[in-house]
């Protein structure tokens, strides 16, 4: 019998009325106790597997906030549109479509594209950020054909009176079903409302920095320095680092404040969030101008970095993803910044107190100080 405490994976399977398909989360993980869908992905599949038009090829559905490809798989014959905030998501998509053997005619759009006006439906999972979720409807309802089918799940507790008005707002014939296995459709069919992309760029100011910042919806920190940020920017490294990386950028502060005490660094803002790596752009602009020793990239932590080819990462990690609280993103940025540091490299980063990173952080670096500490947080300096 195996012990209590033995990580156990978690089914990889996904059945049901709609078919049969191999799943996993993206990237790979040994015993991931996380299945890449939930029981408001199959509510969806059951009313996929209701519409006849699924069956032809020029079918064009639109699937947004799918995570890791539960949704894209049934319409993987057809001329699907998948968009989605998350560059990790996007590339679990194309894995999982390779692990099932699929030659999907997939398009893979970020939250900023123009959608087609061929668009037939539109099949949706509430995202975790309501301001996203409100982005999303007016979008659609001011860029798809009015009338156009929308089915929308997520646990019950999601569709608060306040989702619900939003779905009224840019819907018609909204119905919403019973609680089935904690979680809820809606299903209706978008009215027309005009679009103006710009009412959901918000901006503020950072006095004590000196910055400007301009935020996407769905951005982490949108209103507000976070406060693990703050403690963080009070014991920056020293100016004079060469190359720099603000790894799981957001809104860029970090790299913004470090670039104006540097101004001789060159600084590369990396996120997995293209709406993140956007506002970034925009603030990088606002506040330091245009330069070519200043860029942005979207990347799955730092996998298209070459090794030992930078001497200084800041990082203020998440430990979410999503609705799932994990610490695997974190894990992986330190792996990923241990590898693409030079010798005595640095990585300073700030972590919430009850998260076991110290140990971690041992096993793969050289040597790792307590640079400050409150309350809340710890910033932690990790040399190479």
């Amino acid at each position: 019998m195996a012990n209590s405490t033995t990580p156990t994976s978690a089914p990889t399977l996904l059945m049901s009325p709609a078919g049969r398909w191999q799943l996993r989360r993206f990237p790979l993980r040994s015993n991931d106790p996380l299945r890449a869908w939930d029981a408001a992905d199959e509510l969806l599949h059951i009313a996929i597997a209701e519409q006849d038009a699924t069956v032809a090829s020029s079918y064009q559905p639109l699937v947004l906030n799918d995570q890791w490809g539960a949704l894209l798989m049934p319409f993987a014959h057809c001329q699907v549109t998948t968009m989605n905030d998350s560059f990790v998501s996007q590339q679990g998509q194309l894995a999982n479509l390779k692990l099932n053997q699929l030659d999907s005619a997939l398009k893979q759009i970020s939250p900023l594209a123009p959608l087609s006006a061929n668009i037939d439906s539109v099949w949706l999972k509430l995202p975790k950020s309501q301001s996203l979720l409100k982005y999303q409807l007016a979008k659609i309802s001011g860029e798809l054909k009015p009338g156009t089918p929308i089915v929308a799940a997520a646990k019950s507790k999601l569709f608060t009176p306040a989702v619900r008005e939003l779905f009224s707002r840019y819907c018609e014939d909204v119905d919403i079903s019973l609680i089935q296995r904690k979680c809820r459709v809606l299903k209706a069919r978008i009215r027309h409302v005009p679009f103006a992309p710009e009412k959901y760029i918000s901006e503020w100011q950072l006095a004590e920095h000196g910055l400007t910042l301009q935020h996407h919806v769905g951005v982490f920190a949108r209103n507000q320095l976070d406060i693990g940020a703050r403690i963080l920017l009070a014991h920056l490294p020293a100016a004079g680092a060469q190359n720099v990386i603000d790894l799981g950028c957001g809104n860029g502060v970090l790299g913004l404040v470090y670039a104006k005490q540097s101004p001789s660094s060159a600084i590369t803002w990396v996120d997995e969030s293209h709406l993140a790596v956007a506002s970034c752009a925009s603030n990088i602009e606002l506040n330091l101008g245009v330069k070519e020793q200043y860029q942005t990239r979207v990347d799955d932590c730092l996998s298209q970095f070459a090794s030992a080819s930078v001497d200084l990462v800041l990082c203020n990690p998440p430990f979410h993803q999503e609705h799932a609280i994990t610490e695997h993103i974190a894990r992986q940025m330190f792996r990923d910044a241990k590898r693409v540091l030079r010798k005595g490299g640095e990585m300073r980063l700030v972590a919430n107190r009850h998260l076991p990173y110290y140990h971690p952080l041992k096993r793969l670096f050289k040597q790792v100080n307590q640079v400050a500490s409150n309350a809340k947080f710890v910033v932690y300096s990790c040399l190479n």
